[in-house]
């Protein structure tokens, strides 16, 4: 299976997670957790285009526009009054693998611009990246969801 369809598939589920999740709850933080369903939901956005423009600088994102709500170490208390909306959110989530895929076909294989380490883990191909960030997604849709079951 292609990362392409492994891409589809996790984010098919997220989506589709996110959706179904009544928006009165996404700001909602339960106790024990750190954040919202909507941080959580968009720091997978966040995340995924910071690590691919970080290794494909003539990536176009938009990341430097919701990275203060959802970048690392951010958190819904210190955010501002006006947020972006569930839709909002899913919308960036779509729009965002069909973009990626157009932009990195037929790049799986390159080298990222700069070495991009997590812990002892080396990514060192875009494919690479994209594992990683499955993996990444899907500990946060697990969050996600834990969290719409205890609000």
């Amino acid at each position: 299976m292609a990362i392409w369809e492994r891409f589809d598939f996790v984010r098919t589920a997220t989506v589709n997670a996110l959706a179904n999740i009544d928006e009165s709850k996404w700001d909602q933080q339960p106790e024990g957790f750190s954040n919202t369903i909507k941080w959580n939901a968009g720091h997978i956005y966040v995340s995924l285009e910071t690590l691919l423009k970080a290794a494909a600088p003539d990536l176009q994102t938009d990341a430097e526009k919701y990275a203060p709500f959802f970048g690392m170490g951010t958190k819904p208390s210190d955010w501002p009054e006006t947020v972006p909306s569930k839709e909002e959110v899913i919308e960036l989530l779509t729009q965002q693998k069909a973009r990626i895929q157009a932009h990195f076909e037929g790049r799986l294989s390159d080298q990222p611009a700069a070495t991009i380490k997590i812990g002892p883990l080396a990514l060192e191909t875009i494919d690479d990246l994209l594992n990683f960030a499955l993996f990444h997604e899907g500990l946060h849709l697990g969050i996600i969801q834990s969290q719409a079951k205890i609000v």
